[in-house]
């Protein structure tokens, strides 16, 4: 067996964040009178996803990426409100209730931690990632959670996994292997600590290969051939 740690990504990789999102948001926004419709969603996630690549870059803060997501939704669909502030904590607060799985994410996890450690890396919020990890099926697979709200650093940094890499057992870095669906967080970071990466890609969006991606699988049962 080549790898004995996996080091894998939560949002995108095993939960399912489209239809976590767009159910938190709903409940978010009808929470607060406001009408929700599918373009809401839409504009809502174009909005987060832009942020999050900017907290990546170290451009803008968590704190700041909480609300400012929801300043930039109320301009866009909601002129007659202003309060942001109640928008992000019941958005914060419902999704960490949401934790629908990626299809066969469960299965596989199962199998895999048979053979392998698996700790969770993410930059996700502390209360959604707690919370979710909490309500989930996958818990009882995962040895433990390395979030970047909890530990001042985040991916890609060098920093963060150097933290995650001085709490893991295994201190072999060629028996570690990072998995992710995310280019610029997950398998740049991999890079940056010099680790192997492995790319979730289920729609072949990536032209393979890549730089960034020493392996590509496009469902969970391909993990265990690595």
């Amino acid at each position: 067996m080549r790898f004995t740690t996996i080091l894998m990504d939560a949002d995108d990789t095993l939960f399912d964040f489209p239809k976590c999102e767009y159910q938190a948001l709903k409940k978010t926004i009808e929470a607060n009178g406001l009408p929700f419709t599918d373009e809401v969603h839409e504009q809502f996630s174009s909005i987060n996803n832009a942020l999050w690549k900017q907290f990546e870059m170290n451009k803008i803060t968590r704190s700041e990426l909480r609300v400012q997501r929801f300043r930039e939704l109320i301009r866009q669909c909601f002129a007659d409100f202003s309060d942001s502030e109640a928008l992000a904590d019941r958005y914060v607060e419902e999704l960490a209730k949401q934790a629908i799985l990626i299809d066969g994410a469960d299965e596989a996890l199962e199998k895999i931690t048979a053979v392998c450690d698996v700790y969770i890396i993410t930059n996700g919020l502390s209360p959604v990632q707690r919370g979710r990890f909490g309500k989930s099926a996958i818990a009882k697979w995962v040895k433990g959670l390395f979030i970047s709200d909890e530990m001042g650093v985040q991916k890609p940094s060098k920093a963060y996994f150097d933290k995650v890499l001085a709490a893991v057992p295994e201190k072999d870095t060629a028996k570690i292997l990072v998995v992710g669906d995310s280019l610029t967080s997950d398998m740049q970071g991999g890079r940056n600590a010099g680790l192997t990466t492995c790319l979730y890609d289920p729609h072949e969006k990536v032209t393979m290969p890549h730089t960034l991606c020493d392996y590509r699988i496009t469902k969970w049962e391909e993990v265990l051939s690595l």
